[in-house]
């Protein structure tokens, strides 16, 4: 029963019920301004509910997020990568504030492991740069941003935008791999504009 209303007290969620399971990509579609990213961040824990209540396992995320530390994951339509580190710096030293135990050669080995899987190894050495001086391509910006956030290995991962502004075929990639990691056991809530007939399809639940 989420129910969530902006400062000045207009509702911008009202008597949301949803129940998902591990393993399925569930996407969340809208005209502008329906509140998509609004619902995306009250069910990431970035927003706090007005009434009803979000639960993982039972957990409320809002006032137990001692119990569902790492559990979430949350990759935002604006780009956070450092401009000029290389791919692999700016997963490195992400990495190496998530995990503070670890020494360096097993955090570069993670590193290694999540940029191999997400077919970012060539471009590794690449400086990012901006999107107006660019050195990687804007679906590799894509996967490296959603890298930041695997590299924790949350299990439940919610996705805003990740197609916009990508070519149909970048746009396909990074749906594959969102496809890909929900078969492998991550629930997935993606917002998504225009989807073509392809992406449409991946999704398990809309």
């Amino acid at each position: 029963n989420l129910e969530y209303k902006f400062k000045g007290g207009k509702l911008g969620l009202r008597d949301v019920n949803i129940n998902e399971e591990s393993g399925k990509l569930i996407g969340i579609m809208g005209g502008s301004g329906a509140g998509k990213s609004t619902l995306l961040n009250v069910l990431n824990g970035n927003e706090f509910p007005s009434g009803g209540a979000v639960t993982i396992n039972g957990k409320n995320i809002h006032t137990q997020q001692r119990d569902i530390e790492g559990v979430i994951g949350h990759v935002s339509q604006d780009d956070l990568l450092i401009e000029e580190l290389t791919v692999y710096e700016n997963l490195f030293y992400n990495a190496k504030l998530c995990f503070g135990n670890l020494s360096d050669e097993e955090i570069s080995k993670k590193c290694n492991e999540l940029l191999a899987d997400l077919g970012l190894s060539e471009t590794r050495h690449l400086k990012v740069g901006s999107p107006l001086d660019k050195t990687i391509s804007g679906g590799q910006r894509k996967r490296l941003n959603i890298s930041l956030e695997l590299i924790r290995e949350p299990s439940v991962l919610f996705v805003d935008e990740p197609t916009s502004g990508l070519s149909s075929r970048d746009s396909e990639n990074i749906m594959d791999l969102l496809k890909e990691l929900a078969l492998k056991g991550k629930l997935i809530f993606v917002v998504i504009h225009q989807p073509s007939s392809d992406i449409y399809k991946m999704f398990d639940k809309l």
